[in-house]
């Protein structure tokens, strides 16, 4: 049933719902670096652990032990072009 659920939910996300979430948590990231200079490692680390905790809460454990094995494998990952500038 949960399944159902879920899936049921993943069938409704629009490619424009997609955009604007990735846009949404991409501004706040880019203002904790910005605006209140917290370092790349924290701002990124921190989305991942609240990604994996999501995953881990709505996905079963073999789910979710194959989704980290794609991530972790994927290589086409493009870096943002962006300067990368160190305030000491």
């Amino acid at each position: 049933m949960e399944e159902e659920k879920l899936s049921s939910q993943l069938e409704e996300i629009t490619e424009e719902d997609e955009n604007k979430c990735y846009q949404d948590l991409f501004e706040h990231a880019m203002h904790l670096l910005n605006d209140h200079q917290k370092p790349v490692e924290l701002v990124a680390g921190t989305m991942m652990a609240i990604a994996q905790r999501l995953y881990k809460t709505h996905l079963d454990e073999d789910e979710y032990k194959q989704l980290m094995e794609t991530i972790m494998t994927h290589p086409n990952v493009e870096p943002y072009e962006v300067k990368k500038v160190r305030i000491n």
